[in-house]
């Protein structure tokens, strides 16, 4: 693992880091499930998550003083992200959530660099590699794992909700060729993630008022109300942490966060929900391990796409 390029930043305080935005990543998952199973529709949770954040990420706007213009290219680049970075990944998750353990949805979502690798090959903006092909074998390993036990049970078992559930990397992975090809000239992060936020804001809102359900959001503190507030603030602390590791140490060093991510998904299922899984779903997990490993290896050769990692939000 490639440690800490900043002398500023101390190798255990980067690895102390990483933790904690793995860690966060995979409680997110959690909270998706948690205010899924509580009675909240999907586009309440979703509606009441983006009005949150959009409140958050317009406050550390205006602490840092930073204002941007919009113009027809940033609109489109802003309403593109925000479809593939919130409202069809987290429609999805919210989805598959009550159906599936929360471990096996952070699982899913960790495909994340396989996918990201497979959209990059099929667009021919990577270089066959076969450290690259290897990572997708890997993967799609890891999602047979998954799925072939389900379809041999009547009904298919959960197979469908895991199928749902694989729109959030797909999403993920077709994001962030995008957002390495079409990124806004003098667009900052924090311009972007606020910017993206509102649009999806904006899309979602005449979805929700003419199909959602405006009468039953309260501002009682019940669990549903909990695990929003929870999600976006796991989401705001994980993202921040994220681009500060960007920043210091390398996108090779921040891509092993995945790992991270993944058994703290898995951690929090066992811990929220006393989640089991069998020898298939850990099978999956050793595949996928495997599949990141692979990326993270070949990371430094690789053409600029986001480093392997995407968050919830």
């Amino acid at each position: 693992m490639n440690g800490p390029s900043n002398p500023g930043l101390g190798r255990a305080s980067a690895l102390a880091l990483l933790l904690l935005m793995g860690g966060l990543w995979g409680l997110q998952f959690a909270m998706l499930k948690l205010a899924g199973q509580a009675g909240y529709s999907e586009l309440n949770i979703l509606m009441l998550a983006l009005v949150l954040l959009s409140a958050v990420f317009a406050s550390l706007l205006v602490a840092r003083g930073e204002t941007f213009t919009l113009n027809r290219g940033r609109l489109v680049f802003l309403g593109v992200t925000a479809v593939l970075g919130y409202i069809a990944p987290l429609l999805a998750a919210l989805h598959a959530a009550p159906h599936i353990p929360a471990g096996v949805l952070t699982l899913i979502a960790s495909l994340t660099p396989m996918l990201t690798i497979s959209v990059a090959l099929i667009f021919k903006t990577e270089r066959v590699a076969i450290k690259r092909i290897l990572a997708v074998a890997f993967g799609a390993l890891a999602v047979v794992l998954v799925l072939a036990p389900e379809l041999r049970l009547p009904g298919y078992g959960a197979a469908y909700w895991l199928v749902i559930a694989l729109i959030v990397p797909f999403c993920y992975g077709v994001e962030s060729i995008y957002i390495a090809a079409r990124w806004p000239a003098g667009m900052t992060a924090l311009q972007a993630v606020a910017g993206e936020t509102w649009i999806a804001a904006i899309l979602v809102l005449p979805v929700f008022l003419v199909f959602g359900d405006p009468v039953s959001l309260s501002f009682s503190v019940s669990s549903a109300e909990v695990a929003v507030a929870v999600f976006v603030l796991a989401g705001v602390i994980e993202s921040l942490v994220y681009f500060y590791l960007i920043r210091t140490t390398g996108g090779v060093f921040v891509s092993f966060g995945t790992f991270v991510s993944l058994f703290a998904g898995i951690g929090w299922g066992v811990l929220l929900f006393s989640e089991s899984h069998g020898v298939a779903v850990w099978g999956a997990v050793i595949a996928l391990c495997v599949s990141i490993g692979l990326v993270c290896l070949d990371q430094p050769q690789a053409v600029k796409v986001n480093p392997g990692r995407r968050s919830a939000l």
